[in-house]
């Protein structure tokens, strides 16, 4: 943990990184009834503070304490959350908007699931494996996204070529779905 904290605080200190929110969370986030939100992997806050703006009570969460502690300077209302994904406890039935936007790990699915309310949106957007990829394990497989959360009503779902904040060429998949049950 203390590894991974240190590479990610390198890198909020040393790269200019996107401050926009993600597209896909602008055009989908009012699919979620107002209430909690979290923002999975949320960096220096670009989605969460574009939620908490729109009516929603945020939790952001992320490895690195210099990314949270630009958020919290941006917007002291958001609830950060200091953690390693891989040690965190997701509350069980809590959220009515999961977002998780450029970060992959697969053991955090059905705890993802589980944190979603009935009726609760998840968005979804990371990086496809192509040949620039450095690593396969932080990348999905052509249509993974959508198999992952098979059991939730698919309201949109696309793969894509997109630029990356630093030039490099990526294949990039969106989902949006509603947990049914």
């Amino acid at each position: 943990m203390i590894e991974d904290r240190e590479r990610w605080n390198k890198k909020y200190l040393s790269e200019k990184l996107p401050e926009e929110p993600s597209e896909v969370v602008k055009k989908f986030y009012n699919l979620a009834k107002k209430g909690k939100a979290l923002d999975i992997a949320a960096g220096t806050g670009r989605n969460s503070i574009f939620l908490y703006e729109k009516g929603f009570q945020v939790d952001a969460v992320d490895i690195s304490d210099v990314a949270l502690n630009i958020l919290k300077e941006k917007q002291p209302e958001i609830n950060t959350i200091q953690a390693d994904l891989d040690n965190f406890e997701f509350p069980t039935n809590n959220y009515e908007l999961v977002i998780n936007i450029n970060f992959l790990n697969r053991n955090l699915i059905p705890k993802i699931k589980d944190s979603l309310k009935k009726d609760g949106v998840l968005i979804f957007e990371t990086f496809v494996l192509n040949e620039e990829a450095k690593t396969k394990d932080f990348y999905l497989r052509k249509n993974e996204l959508l198999h992952l959360f098979i059991d939730f009503y698919v309201v949109y779902y696309q793969e894509f070529e997109t630029k990356r904040h630093d030039g490099r060429n990526a294949l990039k998949a969106s989902l949006v779905a509603i947990k049914k049950c």
